[in-house]
């Protein structure tokens, strides 16, 4: 599984990497004040808060029965670059800490804090002035891994080495406008293989189940079930608001996700 998780991170890696817009994050193609997910299974419902300028200022967090789970509050510096997030859980206690440093427009370095302060995990990047071409994670202070992009046209290829230089994972990935938008994504060692559509969003996955940000997650059944569909349902400006998933292109939804967007 520890290997599973750091290939997943090697193919998605972290939204604490490029400088990702937060509209993108949540496949939205204008701006919105509020996007409320409602979900039963998969991923715990949530409302997140957007500021005039489109940028995250909160996600609350609830639990299946309705109850409040935490809220991840957003800062930006002078550039209106994210500089943190701090996660508050139902206690009022300070539960997590995210901390950005920038090299330009892409994230340098990312650092994330648990309750005691102590930082446990940290991400550092290189960049080629266009695109991540590296990433160091650290654990507790301690390498995990290291991946590398090599870039051609609109797909690029990565490797990801652990801490003993041995090879651990790879992929191809094809993008659209760019590599935070991808529309192929393969990787032999996981048997992943995920495509998208035009709007971005996914449309297929194998031995993986994406949640409604495009996050990779993994189920008990992806061992009998290891295909998924997506297909979407959109609102008057091209949002999606709800979001079917199948393990066959012509069976009925085992999961529907539904979002209720405000304007």
């Amino acid at each position: 599984m520890k290997i599973r998780i750091l290939l997943a991170a090697a193919l998605l890696v972290c939204s604490c990497s490029p400088a990702v817009k937060d509209l993108e994050k949540f496949n939205l193609n204008c701006n919105a004040s509020e996007v409320t997910l409602q979900s039963d299974t998969l991923e715990l419902p949530y409302t997140a808060y957007f500021n005039k300028h489109g940028q995250l200022d909160s996600i609350v967090t609830r639990n299946f029965d309705g109850g409040y789970r935490s809220t991840e509050s957003y800062s930006y510096d002078k550039k209106g670059r994210l500089a943190e997030i701090s996660g508050i859980n139902a206690d009022g206690e300070s539960e997590i800490r995210y901390e950005y440093e920038f090299d330009g427009r892409f994230v340098r370095e990312c650092r994330i804090y648990g309750m005691n302060n102590q930082e446990m995990h940290r991400w550092i990047h290189s960049n080629d002035g266009r695109h991540i071409v590296r990433t160091e994670y650290y654990n507790e202070g301690e390498l995990e891994y290291i991946t590398t992009k090599k870039f051609s046209g609109n797909s690029y290829s990565e490797e990801t080495i652990n801490e003993d230089g041995e090879i651990i994972g790879q992929a191809e990935v094809d993008f659209f406008r760019n590599e935070n938008k991808p529309m192929h994504i393969r990787s032999s060692q996981m048997n992943v293989d995920i495509e998208y559509n035009g709007n971005g969003l996914p449309v297929m996955s194998r031995e993986a189940v994406l949640n409604s940000l495009g996050e990779m997650e993994w189920t008990p059944d992806l061992e009998t079930n290891p295909d998924r569909y997506y297909s979407y349902e959109y609102d008057k400006r091209g949002n999606w608001i709800s979001r079917a998933e199948k393990i066959h292109p012509d069976s009925t939804a085992v999961i529907v996700l539904r979002r209720t967007i405000k304007y």
